[in-house]
């Protein structure tokens, strides 16, 4: 787990604003089976799959956005550092942040989470 501060993203071709969290976690996909002959035998079939895990700190506006936008999509493509991904939006964390839905003309702070797992 490589937790790598704040950063600015590209999904679906809108620049997002500062992210609160970023972290990129590498995954090594493999199947792993019984021979005939009782050992056990581990192919890797992937050694680089990504999931990044992007949490923000939001307006109300943004929140809706974000939460409408790219995690009812099916798959969307993230440009980090240069390199785009197709991936699967899971794991939506959202909730307001305590006392802040007091300000006028608000509808609160909401604090916004998400894993992008590669395809």
């Amino acid at each position: 787990m490589a937790a790598l501060g704040k950063k600015f993203l590209t999904i679906n071709s809108n620049l997002l604003p500062e992210t609160s969290s970023f972290e990129v976690n590498p995954q090594m996909v493999e199947k792993v089976f019984q021979t005939e002959a009782g050992t056990t035998r581990c192919i890797v079939i992937r050694a680089s799959k990504k999931t990044f895990t992007v949490g923000w700190e939001a307006q109300s506006a943004t929140h809706k956005s974000l939460c409408e936008t790219f995690c009812a999509s099916p798959t969307v493509s993230l440009v980090f550092d240069g390199v785009t991904y197709t991936c699967r939006a899971r794991n939506l964390k959202e909730s307001l942040v305590q006392y802040s839905n007091r300000y006028s003309g608000s509808a609160g702070l909401w604090d916004i989470s998400f894993d992008l797992e590669e395809i």
